[in-house]
């Protein structure tokens, strides 16, 4: 075996070795590919997104659920106290016109 002989099957073998690695990692990204856009959990960015707004519209309506019981329930402790406060004002005005009565039956 001359050097022309032993040149050409290193050659050979060097170029037979690129094509099967090559091969082997073609046929590795076929059977583990991921869909396109998807991230390196394999999930795709869109329903990463739509998984996001979901939620968001979940605590959102939590909230609101929320707030509204609040506003509720200070309307209804306003009202209490407004009608506490008209009574207030009704004893005070009869008090008021008791005591002018007493002044004049008591002043004549």
């Amino acid at each position: 075996m001359n050097r022309t002989d032993l040149t050409l099957i290193i050659v050979a073998s060097i170029v037979i070795a690129l094509v099967i690695g090559w091969s082997a990692r073609w046929l590795f990204d076929q059977l583990n590919r991921v869909p396109h856009g998807a991230d390196e959990n394999g999930q795709d960015p869109l329903d990463v997104a739509e998984q996001a707004r979901a939620s968001a519209e979940a605590e959102l309506s939590r909230i609101q659920g929320e707030y509204a019981s609040e506003y509720n329930q200070l309307k209804a402790e306003l009202d209490a106290t407004m009608d506490g406060l008209r009574s207030a004002r009704q004893r005070a005005d009869v008090a008021e016109a008791e005591l002018e009565a007493a002044l004049r039956s008591g002043g004549a």
